[in-house]
This record gives C-alpha cells, structure tokens and sequence, in this order.
C-alpha cells in the first residue's frame, strides 16, 4: 500500500462493511496515506476480526481507537463501524481533532445524528457522508435545474432501488407492521432497506432543492424477501415530504432483486416546474449490448451475505457481471466523491454533504418510519 501523501487516514470498520471500497478510494488519492485500522477495545468480537483481516489485506496494522486518535499522523477518519456505534465514536473522533468521513447513514437516529453534527462543530473539522451528489449525473440533474429553465420547482420525485438479493422467498399474504423506532440495525443477512437505500434519495433531494423538510408520511413493505422478513426489516419504502416554499417531494428507496435491473439498479429524479418537467437516468448514457452470451444468472447466495452487499463476499461467491448495459462517463464518480471530502480539507471550506447537513436525511428517515407504524403525518 501506497504511503505518499500528507493526510494520514484512520479506517474504522473491516471486511463485510463499506471500508472495503473507501480505503481504496482514499489510498488512490494521492494526498491521502492509509495509517491504520482500529476500533474500540469492547467492540463485538466479530467486528475487530473483520477489521483485523481488512487490516492484514492491505498491511496495514490494527490499534485501539484511543491509541489511534492520540497519533499526530492521522488527520482524518473514515468511519464505517456498525451503525449502533456511530453516533458516539463520530462524535469521539472530532473531539479528538479529527476530519470525519461518514458512510451512510451517518447515524442510527436524529440523537445520535446531532452528537456527530456538535463535535464537529465544536472543533472546527470538516465532515462528509457517502452519498451521489458528486457523480456525474447528479451534476446534470443539479446543472439542470440551475438553469432556471424548469421556472419554479413544484416536485421533484426520485427513485434509488438495488437490484440485489434473491426475491420471490418472502411468505405471501402477511402484513407487516412497522415499529417506530430502530433499535438495531445491524444484522448479517440484512438491513433496514428505506433507510440504508433510501438515505441516497433522500440526501439527493435535500440536495437538489437546498429546502428543509417540514412534513413526513411514509410506508414501509416486505414483498420479496425472507431474509428481511424474519429481521424485522423492511424491503423498501415509500416518503412524501412537503418541503420549505410549498415543493412536494417523494421518494422510493429499497432493494429488490439481482434481475430485476441490467445493472446494479434504478437511480432517477424527476423534476417538475411551473415551466417544464425533465426526467433524469443515472443509465442513460449507456451502451446496450447485444451478444451471443449467457444470461446473467444471480449467485448462490453467501451465508453471511444473501443480499449481495459486500465486495468480499461477492468475490468469494464470484458474482458474474452484468454486462447487457455499460455505462458511459461514470467511471471517475468515486474519485470525485472522495477527492471533494480532501479538497474541503485543503481549502477550509464546508462539503456540500457535511454531517449537519446529512442529518437532516437521518431525521427525515426516522420520521418516516414513525408515519410509517402510525399512518399519521409527522411534522419536523
């Protein structure tokens, strides 16, 4: 592994987590040096083995947080530990002086969200969550809506679903009752769908419109998998929100099965103004592909990862490509994801997806899941 640069990255979390594409994204930036990997002393067992096996791929060793935290070679953090976690040890890494990246969702709720947002704040570091606002084509929706040429915006609608998982295992003919609140969010085989998918087209809107939500309904369903219906979890979901100024915006944000996409899913947002309306496809600049070749055909499903989350473990399982659609012009969409969080550190500045800014989505997300167990509005 690379050890140029003059920001040394602290990595939190291991292998079946985010941290297995963000360390790569960070040691391919050439500002950025890969330190070491660490977590809490008392963390679950499984996740400091996750790590350590991470840590050991790429040769670089393994710390106790605190340890790592008092290192005057390491300016930043990228933190994907459990979500249950983030909220304190995001809070722990700022107070600590630390630039924070956050993988999203940046938190488990609003309480642990706003912790997060007042240590950063507190100690004047910068801050951004995962999201797609840099990709190519969020800056042409952006572009695009800047130009006025839509008049006012009335609407914007916009869809992200994963085609992941094998569908078609959940039982028929029950209803599924949503609680309230999460208390956990974490589990082997699955996660809270609307909010792990979701949060990209939340945050997309927010986004886009730069409005404040003030009201929330939503819904939440189980219709193709098992592996969410025996967690407790949701396959996707549903929100209405009425934004600042009148603007209505809707979401669907889920996942729902390897073939159910020529890639890795549907991303769309829609505008609508008083002037016009554009719709805007994160596949469209594309090449189809037409060939004597098999048909993709979705892999066995990995014990300790049926939904198809993990780069690891759709190595281990070999998950064929997807090859009837290649995309055009997107290539470069981490690179400017990653190298925006290392331009807001080197200029001063704020990210566009800073972590005040971010929970606004967790808040968001949370009040939809109350809408969703009441069938009641929530107001923010």
């Amino acid at each position: 592994m690379q050890q140029d640069g003059k920001y040394g990255v602290l990595l939190l979390g291991g292998n079946r987590t985010h941290q297995e594409n963000y360390a790569l994204s960070f040691a391919q930036d050439a500002r950025c040096r890969l330190v070491a990997f660490a977590d809490e002393p008392d963390a679950p067992p499984e996740r400091i083995t996750l790590a350590r096996s991470l840590a050991e791929s790429l040769g670089l060793p393994f710390i106790d947080l605190d340890t790592a935290l008092a290192r005057e070679d390491v300016h930043l953090v990228s933190l994907c530990t459990d979500v249950e976690r983030r909220g304190r040890i995001g809070a722990k890494c700022a107070e600590a002086g630390k630039h924070v990246y956050l993988d999203k969702p940046m938190a488990l709720n609003a309480e642990d969200a706003d912790n997060i947002v007042a240590a950063v704040a507190k100690n004047g570091v910068r801050s951004q969550m995962f999201s797609n606002i840099h990709s190519a084509w969020a800056r042409t929706v952006q572009q695009a809506l800047a130009s006025g040429s839509l008049g006012e915006l009335q609407a914007v609608h916009c869809d992200v679903l994963f085609s992941k998982g094998h569908p078609g295992t959940a039982p028929v003919g029950e209803k599924r009752i949503q609680n309230p609140t999460l208390e956990r969010y974490s589990f082997v085989e699955a996660k809270p769908e609307m909010f792990d998918v979701g949060v990209y087209a939340v945050s997309m809107v927010n986004w886009l419109t730069q409005k404040r939500v003030q009201r929330v309904f939503g819904g939440t369903a189980n219709y193709f998998f098992k592996e969410h219906r025996d967690c407790g979890l949701e396959d996707f979901g549903a929100l209405v929100l009425t934004l600042e100024d009148g603007i209505t915006a809707t979401i669907v944000g889920g996942r729902y099965g390897w073939q159910s996409h020529a890639q890795g899913g549907v991303r769309k947002v829609h505008l609508i103004g008083t002037e016009g309306s554009l719709t805007f496809d994160a596949s469209a600049n594309r090449l189809e592909v037409f060939a004597a070749e098999p048909a993709f055909e979705p892999p066995s499903p990995h014990p300790l990862d049926p939904m198809g989350m993990w780069s690891s473990t759709q190595a281990e399982i070999k998950v064929p490509p997807k090859q009837q659609w290649v995309d055009v012009g997107s290539d470069d969409d981490s690179a400017r994801e990653f190298g925006a969080f290392i331009d807001c550190i080197e200029n001063g500045v704020e990210s566009e997806m800073n972590a005040e800014f971010a929970a606004h989505s967790v808040e968001i997300i949370c009040a939809g899941y109350r809408s969703a167990a009441t069938g009641e509005v929530i107001d923010l």
